[in-house]
């Protein structure tokens, strides 16, 4: 990998690449047992913690977080905020508090119940379903509702040209074809009816045939805009599919709220192998990128790179590439949105988790040291993991910051994440909705002296 690092954090990159988390170790989803979540019902207070709020702001030592009814009620400067007599009293020295993070590009569809509590289990408290078949839109919904579950954000099926992706993928019901500005418009109201929380348009030109790409019908521009317009005014964000430059031109123009999977804006009809190959597989191949990132710094368009899943496809489609050249592609992927990001512009969290063996339900290890390795600092990749991934999921100002009135979504970890990333592993309780759901919290010493507390 490039060695350079544009926001001195070449630290944080060595620290990435030193302790990436063995795949091997991560627990699987039959062994985290299913328990209801403690009966406590009461305001609990979390006094003396060390506050993350997931906005990007400096962790703030010795706070007090007053909860109840499942939600955040004050936040302040050990013994300011005054914690009702009632309130339980939780000690947490030593101990980081933080959003819960939200995996924002998934593709739940089957042992549905298993796989959210898995999530919730490792500290994922949501996660956004970027395309399934409408079928499924209720279904995941319900499942996030239940409190030993993840919160599912869900987009239904991608709108997207007739014969155009993901119409290829499974059975096609997470495809919803248009053809015409009204076709388009009426697919938005009709997910919008159904209740999806944000769109998911698919312009892939790409077959994912990875030894001759070829080509797949996309949408045309005008349609692109027509979904973006109809969306807004549902008050839905626009998420699209994007991997080729042409495609970028479009959905920029179209006003699209994010961008998935945008590695390297690969140019029509040409995949990853035969620039490398070519010897142009570098950034420099393609003279307008700076110019296509300051667009999207410009718009606030966030990017969700999907940096692992994208590394996945090609292995599987190519499995007898070499370690070298997947490992100059990997080198191009982390640069992209290290130039990105350094650009100013904002990243959200996104595994295109898809239930690969291997790969369990859970915290997206793996791509959050690429964004690490990629010059974020660990505050920014936990605000991509919590704030940025709650925006793009349709859920910006209400999820994935800690602040009073919002629901008590959090983790309680060891250590101080904000400086090293491997203390999420050292995850010691999950709350949801204000609820332990994993994990116990500390019970407070008899001698203890709680924040100055209301009668």
């Amino acid at each position: 990998m490039n060695t350079a690092e544009p926001n001195g954090t070449e630290a944080n990159s060595a620290k990435a690449s030193e302790s990436w988390p063995e795949r091997e170790s991560w627990p699987e989803p039959e062994s985290w047992p299913e328990r209801e979540p403690e009966p406590y019902s009461g305001p609990v207070a979390l006094v003396g913690v060390r506050f993350i709020d997931g906005t990007g702001a400096a962790a703030r030592p010795a706070t007090d977080l007053l909860i109840d009814g499942g939600r955040i009620v004050r936040v302040g400067p050990t013994g300011s905020i005054g914690i009702p007599a009632q309130a339980r009293i939780v000690p947490c020295d030593g101990l980081s508090a933080l959003p819960g993070l939200i995996d924002s590009h998934t593709h739940v569809e089957r042992d549905i119940p298993t796989v959210l509590h898995g999530f919730l289990q490792d500290g994922v408290t949501s996660i956004g379903n970027t395309g399934c078949g409408p079928q499924l839109i209720e279904e995941l919904h319900d499942a996030g509702r239940r409190p030993t579950a993840a919160n599912v954000f869900v987009a239904g099926p991608a709108i997207t040209a007739p014969g155009g992706y993901p119409v290829i993928r499974g059975d096609g019901s997470a495809a919803r074809p248009v053809d015409s500005a009204d076709e388009a418009k009426a697919a938005v109201d009709e997910l919008a009816a159904r209740g999806v929380d944000f769109i998911k348009v698919t312009q892939e030109s790409f077959d994912f045939d990875y030894r001759s790409p070829g080509r797949l019908p996309v949408l045309a521009p005008d349609l692109i805009q027509a979904v973006a317009r109809r969306a807004h005014e549902h008050g839905l964000p626009v998420r699209s599919h994007v991997h080729h430059a042409d495609q970028l031109e479009a959905a920029l123009a179209a006003g699209v709220d994010s961008i998935e999977h945008l590695l390297f804006p690969l140019p029509p009809e040409t995949g990853y192998v035969e620039l490398q190959r070519a010897g142009r597989l570098r950034l420099e191949a393609l003279p307008d990128f700076a110019r296509w990132i300051d667009r999207m710094v410009a718009a606030d368009v966030r990017l969700v790179p999907t940096l692992g899943s994208e590394l996945i496809s090609i292995r599987i489609g190519l499995p007898d590439l070499p370690e070298a050249a997947l490992a100059e592609i990997e080198e191009l992927l982390v640069e992209v949105v290290r130039r990105f990001a350094a650009a100013g512009g904002r990243v959200a969290l996104g595994s295109d988790w898809v239930g690969l063996p291997g790969v369990p339900a859970g915290q997206p290890r793996q791509e959050l040291y690429r964004l690490l390795a990629a010059g974020l600092t660990p505050l920014q990749v936990i605000e991509a993991a919590t704030r940025g991934a709650a925006a793009v999921c349709g859920r910006a100002g209400r999820l994935g910051t800690l602040a009073p009135g919002l629901p008590a979504d959090l983790l309680l970890v060891d250590g101080d994440p904000s400086t090293d990333l491997a203390a999420l592993d050292a995850l010691r309780v999950v709350l949801k909705n204000g609820r332990v759901v994993a994990g116990r919290l500390p019970a407070a010493p008899a001698t203890a002296l709680p924040s100055r507390r209301l009668p």
